[in-house]
């Protein structure tokens, strides 16, 4: 019973640690470059791919593949 205790003691531990990489960037108030100014060849209609639903499904399935990795990477590497 210890064994377990432990166990999800260090996965909460490793879980609690990891949620700010998946937070994304933060600013730290350092000074930030500009965006680029916008090209002078830019219009309303530009060419492009039109997403179809199927690409949005291979995309999410994609998506939870590898949050799915990364977690058991995070949580292998605790051991």
């Amino acid at each position: 019973m210890k064994k377990l205790q432990q166990l999800c003691l260090a996965a909460a531990f490793t879980l609690g640690l990891t949620t700010a990489t998946f937070a994304g960037e933060i600013a730290t108030g350092g000074r930030t470059e500009p965006p680029p100014p916008p090209s002078a060849q830019a219009s309303a209609t530009t060419s492009g791919e039109i997403s179809t639903a199927q690409d949005d499904a291979d995309y999410e399935n994609q998506l939870i593949e590898d949050i799915s990795v990364a977690l058991l990477r995070t949580l292998l590497s605790a051991f």
